[in-house]
């Protein structure tokens, strides 16, 4: 089936973006970054910043200079000072936090919020929590996503892993993820996540297999 990704950009007024909340910003160094839909603002931005004499590191994203994804913080230098993305909500921000394991300030062009340490440390405790449940696990379910940019191409080589560890191991390939579904197979005591990083955030069922690659061979 072919398909067709077109890129949609928010398009902003003078009055929708107010730069002075970036004046808040702390540290000489800026790592700058955004989601597809604010991408357009990284040099209005970067030049706000330089003109308060900050230094704005600008990194390959995920596609393009300056790029995040929700899974992918290439864009993003945690040797910075400060690390900034421009997008709205908490979404892109919270997942970039914990794969860094670094504060992230939130920039929507009207509010300037923040993901701390504390909420990164929450998702630390929780996610040892689930390490302990993998290597207690009898049985252990895999998702597979089939939506392009999230399909693991790799599964059937980290079935293999997990059952050299006494494991029996069970692939679920899906396009659309219903957690809900879960119920259907009470055997499955831990759920190996290789879909969209937050699928497994709030879910003590689910552990991102980033989290396992340090048990597996």
């Amino acid at each position: 089936m072919k398909r067709l990704f077109i890129e949609a950009k928010r398009k902003f007024k003078n009055s929708d973006i107010d730069l002075s909340l970036l004046n808040s910003l702390s540290g000489r160094t800026v790592s700058l970054a955004a989601t597809i839909q604010y991408i357009d603002l990284i040099p209005k931005i970067k030049s706000y910043l330089e003109s308060k004499n900050k230094k704005v590191i600008i990194k390959q994203g995920a596609y393009y200079k300056a790029h995040i994804l929700g899974c992918n913080s290439s864009a993003l230098d945690k040797t910075a000072d400060t690390i900034l993305i421009i997008t709205d909500g908490k979404f892109h921000a919270i997942n970039n936090a914990i794969q860094i394991q670094k504060p992230i300030y939130i920039f929507s062009g009207k509010t300037l919020g923040k993901i701390t340490q504390k909420e990164i440390d929450i998702h630390n405790k929780k996610t040892l929590t689930k390490q302990k449940k993998f290597l207690m696990a009898d049985t252990v379910g895999i998702i597979l996503s089939t939506k392009y940019g999230q399909h693991y191409k790799q599964a059937h080589k980290i079935k293999k892993k997990i059952e050299a560890l006494n494991k029996k191991v069970y692939v679920f390939e899906s396009n659309n993820i219903n957690i809900s579904e879960f119920e259907n197979f009470p055997q499955i005591q831990i759920w190996v996540n290789t879909a969209c990083f937050g699928l497994a955030r709030d879910d003590m069922r689910i552990i991102n297999l980033a989290d396992i690659q340090q048990f597996l061979k």
